[in-house]
């Protein structure tokens, strides 16, 4: 792949790769058809995620081997989506190029599909009188006879890919009283057309359809779910959805649809200051997409009057020009609209416009479209449709960059304006984004977007963030299943070399995947375990057993069978995938290099031998990972130098580990985003224009403790230390269930030193009801004994008769008292005695 999966895709692509290895042995053996469900998302990258698995199908992986015979065969139920998929699989592949990605059309007659490419067809082309499906004197073949012969010739290496598979599924009355639908043919089989595919690959958001299909099957079902989870804490989707509507019923067109555009010129402001600030290439430039009303008679396109839907937006943006406004129309041409032309532009190619800041439309982007700078909606529709807009937030949630931007939390947002939705119509949009099956997922947040508002630093603390930076340690907390060590060793590598960083840091790593491995066969070199892989003319041990039929007798002898070239080439393929990144060759070489006398063949038994040792492989693993450690620790300062997108690729590498790894708080926004409140506090790191903080507590303690801390005479100033943000302060703790978890502390407080030295508090108002209180204490006690000499500060806070009590955790009695806590009860006898 050109480009870098995200943790939870790498895991999912690997979790299919192995479903598809599982299914194919089962068709090899003569088992049941089978089908492999990518159940993810909008917006988690399907796209890519299929992609990776269809390049290791060819070409294999790390833990793949290849198949030169694999065919794959992708149907979607629209041209447009066969083009969109065609052209990012060209784009993000390395495998397949314009020479092995073939759109099929009525041209193509071939005895069966040949091998090694990714062929694409609409289901439009198969439908009963299109050409690829008729015989005649001009065809040789049709459509259908192609894959049956495909499927007899090569059943486990020939996959059929449907995307958005739930869709062509439905098995309703009307269904039943027509022929099998044509995605259906492929799932059962059509009697004198095609045998059922042994292989399916289904794509969808929303996969129950295509599941209940099965169930009238004896087709094995092997399914992939990316959580939600996993693909908000990715940075792919916004994080927030601000929405707005009128209270009242009051025509609200004119003074939204001018919010809307006023907040795309908003977004285009900070994305330009951004992309100043930071130096990244890609200058984002957002669009306005306004959802119009359907025909009528009077006005044959669209009953929206399009004058003046330009015009309003023009008073805030000012003139546009003719390239800058677009429709996607089903008219697919250019109108004229009073006395300007209006472009068409096919759903498909707006994101690579970069001169459209507006487009119209109507229904035509809820398919076929990928369009991540539409970042502020206007909708003319009433609330009736509210499934459609619900759909359409999905196509909009996506992060322009596909990460999220750190130092600007309001280019984490995304703008809908809904002038015809009642609190009731409005409800149904939410309800529909929050049902268990919708097509698509919401932001982390769906607010009403009267009360965000965009919070930037307080200059007055300014030295408070630099301590913020270099000084106070936080941790990422696994989300999804760890990575590889090795591999993440030789990812962080990359990394660091191609940023200047360390520029040998590629050589530095192999050389100790290399020393590791050596150490290992010298230590090994006795065992008899090894001495049978590794001498020269090695043997395969096999067990032979001689039943006589008819008789309750068998006879049990064992042969040694000499292991061929291509047995041991194969070998040693497979243990560099286990170790990834070319590192057999890399030992394989320096081997012989160290002696010349060692033949090749047993260079790579002796790689066979030691990847198949456990404690090797572990040892190889901690090695690496006591590496990746250090190399954060010694290079963070420059890497925290490095834009936001290189930045996110090294927090990604600490995100997979298995266990908790320290970071410190680097990542502090410019900007953040906050929300109206009735109450307003002073002296917080980020501001309103006015200089105040607004924040409604959410229990009556925190206020108590601020108000205290506001109250001495070294108080500085402080932070709200909110939960789940990228940029939080994370301590990990762990629950009852044995799972490492975060907690989130209320507060960072700063302070002034006797000699005027920035001093930094952690306080934690926690209520002794809560269940979870003494595993999150002992969690904080357990940093405050890693990294309490940092802080004047770690202290737990309950609040009882509005009056304030108080553990210091950097005091060593203290700390020790409560790292042997194992009951709230336990806990609350500390505080009794403190």
């Amino acid at each position: 792949m050109r480009i870098e999966l995200k943790p939870f895709q790498e895991e999912s692509v690997k979790n299919l790769l192995l479903q598809l290895s599982l299914a194919r042995n089962e068709v090899r053996l003569g088992g049941n058809t089978q089908a492999i469900i990518l159940a993810a998302p909008t917006g988690s990258g399907k796209t890519v995620m299929a992609t990776a698995m269809m390049e290791a199908m060819i070409e294999g992986d790390g833990d793949t081997p290849g198949d030169p015979n694999a065919t794959l065969l992708w149907i979607t139920d629209q041209p447009e989506l066969n083009e969109q998929t065609r052209r990012s699989v060209l784009w993000m592949s390395n495998v397949f190029g314009s020479n092995r990605v073939v759109t099929l059309d009525a041209s193509f007659d071939e005895e069966a599909l040949p091998p090694g490419f990714l062929y694409f067809l609409n289901i439009q082309k198969l439908r009963e009188g299109a050409l690829l499906v008729t015989s005649g004197d001009k065809r040789n073949n049709t459509m259908w006879e192609t894959i049956s012969r495909t499927i007899e010739e090569r059943a486990t290496s020939f996959c059929v890919v449907l995307d958005e598979a739930h869709k062509g599924m439905a098995q309703s009355a009307a269904d039943r009283r027509r022929a099998q639908s044509i995605v259906q043919k492929f799932v059962k089989g059509s009697a004198g057309e095609i045998p059922p595919a042994p292989l399916i690959f289904g794509i969808s958001a929303t996969p129950h359809r295509f599941e209940e299909l099965l169930q009238g099957t004896n087709r094995v079902a092997r399914k992939e779910e990316v959580s939600v989870d996993a693909v908000r804490a990715s940075g792919l989707l916004k994080e927030t959805l601000h929405l707005f509507h009128p209270d009242e019923d009051q025509p609200a067109d004119t003074t939204l649809l001018k919010a809307a555009a006023a907040r795309l010129r908003e977004y285009g402001t900070h994305w330009h200051d951004y992309h100043d600030r930071t130096g990244t290439e890609e200058l984002v430039r957002p669009i306005l997409v306004v959802q119009v009303e359907d025909a009528s008679h009077q006005r044959p396109i669209t009953k929206t009057n399009i004058g003046e839907v330009l015009s309003t937006v023009e008073d805030v943006l000012g003139p546009l020009e003719p390239q800058e406004v677009a429709h996607a129309f089903q008219e697919g041409s250019t109108l004229e609209v009073d006395d300007r032309l209006l472009r068409y532009c096919a759903p498909a190619d707006i994101q690579d416009d970069p001169k459209i800041r507006v487009v119209l439309f109507k229904m035509s982007l809820n398919t076929g479209w990928d369009c991540p700078r539409a970042e502020s909606m206007m909708s003319f529709r009433r609330a009736k449709d509210y499934v459609y807009i619900a759909q359409l937030v999905g196509r909009m949630v996506r992060t322009p960059l596909a990460r999220r931007i750190e130092t600007d939390e309001f280019l984490n947002t995304v703008g809908l304006y809904l002038p015809h939705y009642d609190q009731e119509g409005l409800q149904r949009v939410l309800d529909y984004l929050h049902s268990p099956d919708p097509g698509v997922i919401p932001p982390t947040e769906v607010e009403r977007g009267e009360t965000a508002i965009s919070l930037g630093r307080n200059p007055h603390l300014s030295d408070c963030f630099k301590l913020l930076r270099d000084e106070v340690p936080t941790y990422s907390i696994p989300t999804v299943r760890r990575t590889n060590d090795v591999r993440r060793l030789m990812k962080l590598a990359r990394l660091l070399a191609n940023d200047d960083i360390v520029k040998n840091a590629v050589a530095e790593a192999r050389q100790l995947v290399v020393e590791v491995l050596r150490e290992a066969r010298v230590k090994s070199e006795k065992s008899t375990t090894f001495h049978n892989v590794v001498r020269e003319g090695g043997v395969l041990d096999l067990r032979e057993v001689a039943y006589a039929y008819g008789l309750e007798t068998y006879e049990e002898s064992r042969l040694k069978i000499p292991v061929t070239q291509e047995n041991i080439d194969d070998l040693f393929a497979s243990a560099g995938r286990k170790l990834g990144d070319g590192l057999h060759k890399t030992y394989w070489k320096s081997r012989a290099e160290e002696d010349i006398s060692t033949s090749k063949r047993r260079g790579k038994l002796e790689l066979v031998a030691l990847v198949g040792i456990h404690q090797v492989m572990t040892q190889l693993d901690e090695v690496a990972r006591t590496r990746v450690q250090q190399w954060q620790k010694d290079y963070r300062h420059a890497v925290n130098e490095l834009s936001g997108e290189r930045q996110n690729a090294y927090d990604e590498i600490r995100g997979s580990a298995g266990q908790p790894e320290l970071g410190y708080m680097a990542r502090m926004p410019e900007f953040i985003m906050g929300k109206t409140a009735g109450t307003h506090w002073q002296h917080h790191a980020y501001e309103d224009e006015e200089g105040r903080f607004p924040y409604d507590f959410r229990s009556s303690w925190e206020p108590i403790v601020i108000q205290e801390e506001q109250a001495r005479n070294d108080y500085v100033g402080f932070l709200r230390n909110e939960d789940r943000k990228p940029y939080s302060l994370a301590v990990p703790y762990q629950a009852d269930d044995g799972r490492i978890k975060p907690l989130f502390p209320d507060f960072l407080v700063f302070r002034r030193g006797p000699n005027e030295d920035l001093i930094v508090d952690i306080l934690d108002p926690h209520s002794s009801n809560l269940g979870d209180w003494w595993q999150k204490a002992k969690g904080l006690a357990q940093y405050a004994e890693r990294h309490g000499r940092l802080f004047g500060r770690i202290e737990l806070i309950v609040v009882e008769d509005e009056k304030t009590k108080r553990i210091n955790l950097t005091e060593d009695g203290t700390r020790r008292r409560v790292l042997s806590v194992t009951t709230s009860a336990h806990l609350k006898d500390i505080f009794a005695r403190a």
